[in-house]
């Protein structure tokens, strides 16, 4: 099992309560079993929605990236740290 778990958002258009608070059991539920959670791409409307209901607070400030690239590098470096 990955202990990286990355999910590209570029193509969330919306998130709504019910959507975020599905995404913030997703991304507990994966901490819980060991795992890193990255969120990466996230267009202007999800991201203004996580960012006030303080989204980070479940995956980490750093593992919420501009796109694709910078979360596989980051992934890179976690498992890195991980060995």
């Amino acid at each position: 099992m990955s202990p990286v778990v990355i999910l590209r958002l570029r193509n969330m258009t919306a998130l709504d309560a019910t959507g975020l608070h599905a995404m913030q059991d997703f991304a507990d539920a994966i901490h819980a079993s060991g795992r890193v959670v990255l969120l990466c791409g996230a267009p202007p409307q999800p991201a203004r929605l996580m960012a006030k209901a303080e989204f980070h607070l479940h995956i980490g400030a750093e593992n919420i990236l501009s796109n694709m690239e910078a979360a596989l590098a980051w992934a890179v470096e976690l498992r890195r740290a991980i060995a």
